[in-house]
């Protein structure tokens, strides 16, 4: 017997598998739910338009960029089945975010190319947890058509990236090359060059660091109950003056205290929370690099563990149900849901005003970095809402040996409060014993030490995304691919939580900041940024975004085209350096 075609009414598309699956279990009748696996479309330059085709000044006159199929298996499959489905009514549910809008963007593209005569009102599924009840209010609310604000902001930044981008990159390559220099690719991005331009900040600082010596007299002191403590004095940056007081009193046996003092000092609870803090704790706590653990996130998001994970919001609504997914974040953690019944958040001032705080859905129960992070989620929801602040005693002592003064602090957690539940977060202890003015104590040794001023150190994953996220530096979303893409380009190595530029990053920066420090400064991306808030709000229309933020980087491009021989010259030396083993860079990574 022939088979019977079956016919739907509603063609579902989502953003992922994962997502597609628990829309799948809705049941909804006579829907064929299908998904992609994020962009199915992209752009690119004109035809006529490659590498050897053009100067790469010529691609910021580019006046439209022709779109082309990124994921063909993507594209085939909902092509055919918006032809087979001619009838049905299109219905989007991509990640509620400017990038999923412009996913959306895509697929209602293709079903229009694919139905035309046919084409009707499609229809935008919104939904910020793969929850079940979340799903089942976002289909019965769904919303005509799309924003085209978020469409617009997403469009920008994909076609403000590809040309400038580009431009910059093909230049530095070409001309490169050109000097001598066997090199693939030398990529340039407004978002990359300011991120590895903090890198080689702090490198910097470190190389031209001077080191002053210095001088502290430090006796180990014992009170009449056995506790011992090391005090210090003030530092002599002469030798001669720190001999002449460590002479003074090297054979005192007894100490006095002539000051102590204890203040309270309150730590609150971490705040609700949003991708940057998830990403940064990530990488402190666990060393899991960012790009990674929102890879986990999402994945996570999508099989219905936690809520959606690319969020800027910091604040819950009046009618979050608290202890709903308490519940679920005791359970998972192996405690009793009845003692998370009284909520009292800690709330935040960022709303996105599309997206609620990341926070667990339902029990996991796997293992890895997948299950750290479900925990630290759940953990720290649990801590905002349920927990108290925590409280730290500061002491600080001042010490009478003869007539010298020396100095000691110290601390103490007071009160646990929400280090109960994260025990990882609390910062070390190191408590001096209890001291009263005029009390003596025994000088165990005395020593006159010789020190020196250090660096700063280099800096980690977290503090990167920390100054990015300050600078406006990409979104909450983007910046976790920063760190992984300056050392995907050979510009730094990742060692465990650290960054260290590589001589070639080093250098970039160094010959573009000379020309001019926009080249590479997060100002000049700053503003990009700012500009795309601007087509969210509707306060300016993307052509002219374009037209305003190309010209500034036409102009930047310009001056580096002028020094480009001798920039060329620069870094196909350090190039062909790095193909000898040299000894100065292992001074680099001290």
């Amino acid at each position: 017997m022939p088979q019977i075609r079956e016919y739907y009414r509603w063609v579902i598309v989502a953003e992922k598998p994962s997502v597609a699956r628990r829309i799948e279990q809705l049941r909804i009748p006579f829907a064929l739910v299908l998904s992609v696996r994020g962009h199915v479309l992209d752009v690119d330059f004109p035809e006529g338009y490659d590498w050897r085709d053009v100067p790469p000044s010529k691609l910021f006159d580019v006046k439209d960029l022709r779109l082309i199929v990124r994921d063909e298996k993507a594209y085939h499959s909902l092509k055919r089945a918006f032809l087979e489905n001619k009838e049905a009514i299109l219905v989007i549910a991509t990640d509620n975010d400017p990038e999923g809008e412009l996913i959306g963007w895509e697929i209602a593209y293709i079903y229009q190319q694919a139905v035309r005569g046919h084409i009707k009102p499609f229809y935008r599924m919104r939904f910020n947890s793969t929850d079940y009840a979340e799903l089942r209010r976002a289909w019965d609310n769904k919303e005509v058509g799309l924003n085209m604000r978020w469409v617009e902001k997403a469009a920008f930044r994909r076609d403000f990236d590809l040309i400038t981008g580009a431009a910059f990159t093909r230049l530095l390559t070409l001309s490169t090359r050109r000097a001598g220099a066997d090199v693939r690719v030398l990529s340039w991005g407004s978002c990359q060059s300011p991120t590895l331009y903090f890198v080689v900040k702090r490198e910097k600082e470190i190389l031209d660091f001077k080191p002053e010596k210095f001088w502290r007299i430090a006796a180990l002191l014992e009170t009449k109950d056995g506790e011992r403590f090391w005090v210090f004095s003030n530092k002599f940056k002469v030798k001669e003056k720190a001999e002449t007081e460590y002479e003074s009193i090297k054979r005192e046996k007894t100490a006095i205290v002539y000051g102590y003092e204890e203040d309270s000092e309150r730590i609150s609870r971490p705040l609700p929370t949003r991708t940057d803090e998830l990403l940064r704790d990530t990488s402190r706590f666990f060393g899991i690099p960012a790009s990674k653990s929102l890879a986990i996130a999402e994945e996570l998001y999508g099989q219905g563990y936690i809520s959606y994970p690319r969020t800027d919001t910091n604040v819950y609504r009046e009618d979050f149900d608290f202890v709903r997914y308490a519940e679920a974040a005791a359970r998972g953690l192996g405690l009793d849901p009845r003692h998370f019944r009284n909520p009292k958040p800690r709330q935040g001032n960022h709303d996105d005003g599309a997206h609620t705080p990341i926070y667990p859905l339902r029990p996991y129960q796997g293992e890895g970095d997948m299950k750290r992070i479900w925990e630290h989620i759940a953990r720290r929801f649990l801590a905002n809402a349920f927990y108290e602040d925590a409280e730290k005693v500061k002491q600080n002592a001042v010490i009478l040996i003869k007539d010298t003064l020396l100095y000691a602090s110290g601390s103490r957690i007071s009160k646990h409060g929400f280090f109960e539940i994260l025990p990882y977060m609390k910062p070390s202890e190191k408590p001096l014993p209890k001291m009263m003015p005029g009390q003596k104590l025994k000088i165990v040794k005395i020593e006159l030490r010789e020190e020196e001023t250090r660096p700063p150190s280099r800096l980690t994953e977290a503090e990167l995304l920390e100054i990015l996220e300050r600078w406006n530096i990409g979104t909450d979303a983007t910046r976790a691919t920063y760190p992984d893409l300056i050392t995907s380009r050979g510009y730094a190595i990742r060692r465990r939580k650290t960054l260290y530029p590589t001589p070639l990053g080093i250098k970039l920066i160094e010959v573009l900041a000379k020309i001019d420090e926009s080249l590479v400064s997060p100002e000049t991306r700053r503003r990009v940024e700012e500009m795309m808030i601007k087509i969210e709000r509707g306060e300016i229309d993307i052509e002219t975004a374009k037209k305003s933020m190309l010209s500034l980087y036409k102009k930047l491009f310009s001056k580096l085209e002028e020094k480009i021989d001798e920039v060329a010259r620069s870094l196909a030396n350090v190039i062909g350096c790095e193909k000898k083993p040299l000894v100065k860079r292992t001074n680099l990574f001290r």
